[in-house]
């Protein structure tokens, strides 16, 4: 089977809900890739590590441009 073309998938930051109330600021600890038409990306959440904060926490997503994702 081919392999699936990448160009329907766009890159997401995850951003620590919890460093936002603390800090202030947007803190991204992890970089996805997300198909947009299948995914509700609005409303995606992850329960994932933060390491500022050394706890599991709740990310949202953001979109990136693909030049920040290197």
């Amino acid at each position: 089977m081919a392999r699936p073309s990448r160009k329907k998938r766009a890159f997401f930051a995850l951003y620590c809900t919890e460093c936002m109330e603390q800090f202030g600021k947007r803190v991204e600890n992890y970089k996805i890739m997300l198909n947009p038409t299948n995914t509700n990306v609005k409303e995606f959440t992850a329960r994932k590590f933060c390491p500022r904060l050394n706890k599991h926490t709740i990310h949202k997503a953001k979109q990136i441009s693909r030049s920040q994702n290197k």
